[in-house]
């Protein structure tokens, strides 16, 4: 189903506050692996009592400290079972620590979920993009109305929230950052189909604005967003936001895309029982596509099943029959035990919220076929993402922005694909900055051609040699890593902020290179796809062996400076002290 066969999510953090990044996978099978690093990048999957998520499919699974104690917490957001805090208490998730969020009990799932100090009390707050049915309803109810709640004193429980205006969408990505330049945090929402993208502005004091066509900041969204993306891009110190959608369809509209049989799906595989799987799932794929028009032939297909498969595929069979019969009665022939098809198939029948006239004419206008990189240009955004070379991305999906081979230029990587063609498969792709302006694709020359479907990954320093490596999540394959051999110089900043919400989520870092020039990071904590990145700061030197100097605007508008020369190949956490009284 379309909520159930894009991937879970992937999140870094130090779990055990012992300096090295560890990675948290959720499952619906099981409801989450977390795996703790011992700096070399050799991870052992920590033991977990999940009793208390027993029958909860997690979706999200974020490490982030929401009580400001300094360990990572983590947040999770499964499918019809609500959001969970489990706290963290020195490095141990007990299932006494476990506690439910209270939200919109008609709401299916958070596909979608952003952190940052919005109200600037200390302790981070929480958006949630909410996602119903996918394509099936590309126009969903008030169950899908996007939500934002706040963390008083670091006692997240969902009662205190104020539901975002506009209309609701199938919401596939959100991103707390300043776009406007103002020092405050403002939100984007990627929302996939006929619902409009949504620009917020913050104002301090934990309220947000809605962004309004008419103004002319924006001149267009993409129309199937599902990765929104905030970076500095150029070095000019402002951030370029990235929009990404299907562009390029999989099917090969580009010649940028790269292509894969599909009797090849699997053989990259190496563990059996995993390529076993993908093969079996790959057979299904062949005949069976949710959505299509119902074809009696599949019953007997479903019969020469056996197990839960077969089980599975006479539950999805009867949810396609109802749908498209339009026939709600239809879903109660559904068994119990398979209540996730009959959930799905329930939903469908949900009142839908059309747009009002009015509501429509204060939305922004949505392009086809092309992704899209919004540039400030002086009292408004233009898009420049062809020009730039970045307007294809394949069926894209999670989007990385860093600068991976340390030349001083932030890179954009793009995890894509689709179940929805029938001969091939794309790659990844990887966009190398070439520092005048330009982007080439380069996914053969990096290492990180992959064609299994993948929708998230990962950046992180696994391995603490100060560059960023790469964790993906196939669909239909076990994770993949691509170790970053890069040999430019580097360096890393972190913050400790003993004031403001402890990592700093929402400062941004301005490095002072030797030569003058300037590289910005903005600490953020969501945008893309289901991926949630440790909030470390990366910068490639091009060759130097030290920087200038560091410039820091916290998340409460305070400045920092601090002189150099910062050598390179050194990891930098700075700490901000409360002020004397």
């Amino acid at each position: 189903m379309a909520s159930l066969w894009e991937g879970r999510s992937l999140a870094t953090g130090d779990i055990d506050n012992d300096g090295d990044l560890d990675l948290a996978v959720a499952s619906s099978e099981v409801g989450l692996y977390l795996y703790t690093n011992d700096g070399a990048g050799n991870f052992s999957r920590l033991p977990l009592d999940l009793t208390p998520l027993e029958g909860a499919p997690i979706f999200n699974a974020v490490l982030v400290d929401i009580d400001n104690d300094g360990w990572q917490d983590l947040f999770l957001a499964s499918y019809l079972r609500g959001n969970y805090w489990w706290r963290n208490n020195a490095g141990h998730f007990d299932p006494e620590a476990l506690r439910r969020v209270a939200g919109n009990p008609q709401t299916p799932l958070a596909m979608a979920l952003s952190f940052a100090d919005l109200d600037r009390d200390g302790f981070l707050d929480l958006a949630l993009g909410n996602w119903a049915a996918g394509w099936y309803r590309r126009i969903p109810g008030e169950e899908s109305r996007n939500r934002l709640l706040f963390n008083p004193d670091g006692q997240l429980d969902g009662t205190r929230f104020t539901d975002l205006p506009g209309l609701p969408g199938e919401t596939l990505s959100l991103l707390f950052t300043d776009f406007d330049q103002d020092g405050l945090s403002d939100l984007i929402v990627g929302n996939d189909f006929d619902i409009p993208d949504y620009f917020y502005r913050g104002d301090g004091k934990g309220g947000l604005s809605m962004i309004t066509e008419p103004e002319g900041l924006i001149p267009h969204t993409t129309t199937t967003t599902m990765a929104v993306k905030s970076a500095d891009l150029f070095n000019t110190g402002y951030p370029a936001l990235y929009l990404a959608q299907i562009a390029g369809r999989s099917s090969g509209v580009s010649e940028r895309l790269k292509m894969q049989s599909l009797d090849q799906y699997c053989s990259t595989i190496q563990d059996p029982a995993a390529k076993a799987t993908c093969e079996t799932n790959m057979a299904i794929k062949r005949w069976y596509k949710s959505g299509n028009r119902f074809d009696p032939s599949y019953a007997g297909r479903c019969q020469q099943m056996s197990g839960r498969y077969q089980a599975e595929c006479k539950a999805m069979l009867i949810k396609d029959l109802a749908i498209q019969r339009r026939d709600p009665s239809l879903c109660a022939l559904i068994p119990k035990d398979q209540w996730v098809p009959q959930a799905y198939c329930d939903l469908h029948f949900k009142p839908t919220r059309q747009p009002l006239p009015a509501e429509i004419a204060v939305s922004h206008r949505q392009i086809l076929r092309s992704n899209v990189l919004l540039e400030w240009q002086g009292a408004s955004y233009g898009d420049t993402a062809t020009t730039r070379g970045l307007e294809v991305g394949g069926w894209s999906w999670d989007t990385k922005v860093a600068d991976f081979d340390l030349d001083g230029w932030q890179d954009v990587y793009i995890v894509n694909g689709t179940w929805v063609p029938n001969e091939v498969s794309p790659s990844n792709l990887f966009f190398k900055n070439n520092g005048e302006g330009g982007f080439a694709e380069a996914s053969d020359a990096a290492g990180l051609e992959d064609f299994l479907m993948t929708a998230t990954a990962a950046q992180f320093d696994l391995d603490g040699d100060g560059d960023l490596d790469l964790v993906t999540h196939p669909v239909n394959g076990p994770l993949a890593l691509f170790r970053n051999t890069a040999q430019g110089s580097r360096l890393v900043v972190e913050l400790e902020d003993l004031t403001g919400n402890r990592a700093g989520i929402g400062a941004r870092i301005t490095l002072l290179n030797a030569d003058g020039s300037a590289q910005m990071r903005e600490l953020q904590l969501g945008g893309g796809f289901m991926s949630f990145d440790a909030p470390r700061a990366h910068f490639g030197l091009a060759g130097a062996q030290h920087a200038a100097g560091l410039q820091i605007l916290w998340p409460d508008g305070v400045q920092t400076q601090l002189k150099g020369p910062l050598s390179a190949g050194q990891l930098y956490r700075i700490t901000r002290h409360p002020r004397p009284e």
